[in-house]
């Protein structure tokens, strides 16, 4: 199975979720006069919104090659990897644990959600069954 994996509705939407718990934590700062507690409350609130706002600008150019087999092996961006977890399969989303065989790459293990929406409807079957056979091996 060979597909272009694009960033979807339902990612941006789980971004989104993030972002709104994340920040939501500066709610239960304490109210503090203090001019300098005001000072750091406000750079750290400003560099979130930043950060999270050039993440949001990055994910419309997410854009991965995404080739997986039978035997629970694949490529991602022609870099092998394998499943080294039994993979979570759901409606919206396909969770895999994957591990990269190539040294050139610094994170070996890594977590990749495949959305239900990234790929059409007949591709996300196709992956699915594919990992429920790979789970029940």
């Amino acid at each position: 199975m060979q597909v272009t994996l694009r960033a979807s509705f339902n990612q941006f939407l789980s971004h989104i979720v993030l972002i709104c718990v994340c920040l939501t934590s500066f709610l239960l700062w304490p109210d503090n006069q203090s001019i300098i507690f005001k000072l750091v409350y406000w750079l750290v609130l400003v560099i979130a919104v930043l950060f999270f706002s050039r993440h949001l600008l990055q994910l419309k150019l997410w854009q991965y090659d995404f080739n997986f087999y039978d035997a629970g092996n694949g490529k991602l961006n022609n870099q092998t990897f394998i499943l080294w977890r039994q993979p979570i399969v759901t409606v919206f989303a396909c969770i895999m644990f994957i591990e990269f065989e190539s040294a050139a790459v610094n994170n070996k293990r890594q977590l990749l959600i495949v959305w239900s929406d990234m790929l059409s409807d007949e591709h996300y079957r196709q992956l699915c069954r594919l990992l429920v056979k790979f789970k029940a091996e």
